[in-house]
């Protein structure tokens, strides 16, 4: 395998018992998603091309950070089974593919080759906080629901050093609500794809990653509703947009409703 060079390049450095828990529980996930379709759909890419700032989905509020792709050299770190890292190569970027699962890896670059994108695409199999990637050869990155279970300050370290002057970082992540919705949690169904190690954020540790990475810029919570969905499983599109587009209206018009969303999204930018 499986990029350009024929190989996934590994990181050198030695694998703790935290790191060993999330290769292993995203090697399984990574297992059970290899029945599904590789090839998406061309609207399922499109719709990333130029998102609106008002978007009621938080991803496409990722991408419309990221900004113009094409012709940029753009990480994905923690490209779990690869969906992001497709649509960031259809879209014209050159892509890095960091992930600490083996098995994530190979499933992303089986996607790229059934999307037709593989020659746009690096792979690295390693920690999120200790990257075998040159110093400032990065235009952006996007890191998407992986520093809750990693070491925030230390991953941002690491983003800040291979971004160039002047790059851009942008994170989604869940964070933390007050105490009585954390009480309320508690008697909800434990989320499946979670692990042991991770943490939603809190605001601090949001403001420490983004004076890792220099300054932070623009940002936007998403999810109230959808919270109880995803714990849920629901999968429905239709009903998953239904409730993101509630969600979009009850934050727009109740301030106060900020304090119960999660996640949030965020960007951090570089100083040249």
């Amino acid at each position: 395998m499986k990029n350009q060079a024929g190989a996934i390049q590994q990181s050198e450095l030695p694998i703790d018992g935290r790191q060993a828990r999330e290769r292993e529980h995203y090697n399984r996930l990574a297992q059970l998603a290899i029945d599904s379709s590789l090839v998406m759909p061309k609207w399922n890419i499109e719709r990333y091309r130029r998102p609106p700032a008002t978007t009621p989905f938080p991803l496409e509020f990722a991408f419309h950070l990221l900004g113009d792709v094409r012709g940029s050299t753009i990480m994905d770190l923690g490209c779990g089974e690869g969906l992001n890292t497709v649509i960031l190569a259809s879209l014209g970027a050159k892509v890095i593919s960091v992930d600490i699962s083996d098995r994530s890896l190979e499933l992303t670059y089986d996607r790229a080759v059934a999307n037709g994108v593989a020659d746009n695409i690096k792979l690295i199999h390693s920690d999120a906080a200790g990257m075998p990637v040159d110093d400032g050869v990065v235009d952006r990155v996007l890191c998407a629901a992986i520093l809750h279970h990693v070491d925030g300050v230390a991953t941002a370290q690491q983003i800040r050093r291979v971004l160039k002057p002047g790059g851009l970082a942008v994170f989604e992540e869940p964070i933390t609500g007050p105490d009585w919705v954390c009480a309320i949690k508690r008697w909800l169904p434990r989320n499946p794809f979670a692990t042991e190690d991770e943490q939603p954020l809190t605001l601090e540790q949001v403001r420490a990653v983004s004076n890792a990475v220099g300054h932070q810029g623009k940002s936007r919570y998403f999810g109230l509703a959808s919270r109880i969905t995803d714990r849920f499983g629901v999968s429905s599109i239709k009903t998953l947009s239904r409730v993101h587009r509630l969600d979009a209206w009850l934050l727009k018009r109740f301030a106060l409703a900020s304090a119960f969303a999660s996640p949030l999204v965020w960007e951090a930018q570089k100083n040249r």
